[in-house]
């Protein structure tokens, strides 16, 4: 498993590293540098013109992902409501996998530490048996096809690489992604995303080193100022953040707003030609525990979240994915030109 990551890390460094034109949209005008790729050529199947998608259109490129917070399972470690949290929240996320397999929709789980020393210590023979055998987020990854990535408040003593090396313990390790991040060197809260340049050691696990290559939901304390931006860059640095630089070694992706609404604003910008048809755009966002945990919460899920996705997905205006493998269609089909729309 430590070769499986390390052998990803120079892959996907090497690959955000090249060098690549960048396009900019800024209000209602469009423009771009360099050559154009093909129609309808880059980032998979073009679009069929349904549900507003645009003839020989790149489709909208779309993550559904879930937070786990540092909080969560409520309680003291080994305590009996840590537990009764963990299990129940266990088998929620299990239905949570299953209903997006329904739908042939990709979800990316993204827990921070507590959930995963929860899970260290209340994995056990009679837990997994519901699970084939395999702890929880093994089960999630391999028979449910989830994308497992970090995400860290970098609260509790851990930081990201804690993070990465409690999956890798669980042995669903792998991920380079810095699994959302406060971007803003202005704000008391910065984290520091650009220290994953270089392996960083663990605070916990301190013989642990990772480095992280994807950036993705940069965000505000509460989420109250979050940028608004759809597409993909590398930061040139803290202080330049929305400035794309080839040589730079970390791949930001933007997460737009306003969920299924916000997805389709951006194919119906596509649509209308103020965005160009062969570059990329993104959305992603988080759909919250509490909302997976609700009465009646996968079924709301369901029919405001995978019902509209799907059908966008069906009609060749989206494609719905994770994280990692946008980054390699990135630089695969984009040829790693950037592209960053903010109005």
């Amino acid at each position: 498993m430590k070769t499986f990551a390390f052998a990803l890390m120079i892959c996907f460094t090497a690959m955000v590293g090249c060098g690549g034109e960048t396009s900019q949209t800024t209000g209602t005008s469009s423009s771009t540098s360099g050559g154009d790729a093909g129609a309808g050529g880059a980032g998979g199947s073009s679009g069929t013109g349904g549900s507003g998608g645009a003839p020989n259109a790149a489709p909208v490129h779309v993550v559904l992902f879930t937070h786990i917070e540092d909080n969560t399972p409520a309680g003291m470690l080994g305590s009996l409501e840590s537990r009764q949290g963990y299990n129940n929240l266990r088998s929620k996320l299990v239905d949570m996998a299953k209903l997006a397999q329904t739908h042939q929709l990709p979800w990316t789980l993204q827990p921070d530490w507590k959930i995963l020393e929860a899970a260290r210590l209340y994995e056990d023979m009679q837990t997994m048996a519901s699970t084939n055998g395999k702890n929880v987020f093994r089960y999630l990854h391999e028979d449910l096809n989830v994308a497992i990535d970090p995400h860290s408040h970098e609260n509790g003593g851990y930081n990201y690489t804690d993070v990465a090396h409690l999956l890798t313990l669980l042995e669903v390790g792998g991920s380079t992604v810095i699994g959302g991040h406060v971007w803003d060197p202005a704000l008391p809260q910065f984290q520091e995303w650009d220290r994953y340049r270089m392996p960083v050691n663990g605070i916990k696990y301190p013989s642990a080193q990772w480095r992280g290559d994807i950036l993705i939901g940069a965000g505000t304390p509460n989420h109250v100022n979050d940028p608004l931006v759809s597409g993909a860059w590398r930061p040139k640095d803290r202080n330049n953040y929305f400035v794309d630089d080839p040589a730079a070694n970390i791949l930001a992706f933007g997460a737009w707003h306003n969920e299924v609404t916000g997805v389709q604003e951006l194919v119906d910008l596509r649509a209308n030609g103020t965005i160009a048809p062969d570059v990329i755009l993104t959305a992603s966002w988080n759909i919250q525990p509490t909302d997976i945990m609700a009465p009646n919460g996968l079924a709301q899920i369901e029919s405001s979240t995978f019902v509209p996705i799907a059908k966008l997905r069906d009609a060749g205006s989206i494609i719905v994915t994770d994280f990692t493998s946008s980054a390699k269609t990135f630089a695969d089909q984009y040829g790693s030109k950037a592209f960053l729309y903010q109005p």
